[in-house]
């Protein structure tokens, strides 16, 4: 019986390809990685997957598939508990990617004004296996997502191109009247080797 290609092997060998200088191909890249998901819709991956959900704290967790210097960017899978939504944030570096694994994501898009204006909706996105959602640096803009599902676990890949991610957290203030913007460090809760 052939052996199940490792999941996570793929993704690094597409991002390794993609990735040789500071300005990727982000339609290649999302392309390519989704090509990877869908080879997995016959349920290959699923053992794989099952173990990446093992791997999850509680809450929302980020294990590190891959990083590098020079380019700089990283990889992340996040595993995303049912239900889950992040806080409005505006991701620092030269671009990024969020491509769904398994499971499927909502995406809001948010213009930011200045400081203590709140954040104002431009749109939203609906990203199911295999889609993906990629960005070029650009000032004035902020995100949040949403796991989908309320009873099922969504695995992403998040790509970084730049340093650690850093990010601008947005928080609403005494009532919702105004904003406050605190810096953050992404987390990251482990690291995928195999």
């Amino acid at each position: 019986m052939p052996r199940t290609p490792r999941l996570v092997s793929l993704l690094r060998s597409v991002l390794e390809d993609g990735i040789r200088g500071a300005a990727p191909d982000l339609a290649w890249l999302a392309r390519e990685l989704g090509a990877v998901v869908h080879a997995g819709s016959d349920g290959r991956f699923e053992q794989q997957l099952n173990g990446l959900r093992g791997r999850a704290k509680r809450g929302f967790t980020r294990l590190l598939i891959l990083d590098s210097k020079r380019p700089a960017f990283s990889a992340s899978l996040l595993i995303w508990p049912p239900g889950h939504i992040t806080p409005v944030n505006s991701m620092s570096g030269d671009y990024g990617m969020e491509l769904v694994v398994q499971g499927s994501l909502q995406v809001q898009e948010y213009a930011t004004g200045g400081e203590g204006e709140p954040p104002s909706q431009r749109q939203v996105t609906w990203l199911g296996e295999g889609d993906g959602l990629w960005f070029e640096r650009s000032e004035g803009l902020a995100h949040r997502c949403r796991n989908l599902s309320s009873q099922h676990c969504a695995i992403t890949l998040h790509l970084h191109g730049g340093p650690l991610p850093r990010y601008q957290l947005f928080e609403p203030t005494e009532g919702e009247r105004g904003w406050r913007v605190r810096p953050r460090i992404a987390r990251v809760d482990g690291r995928v080797t195999v």
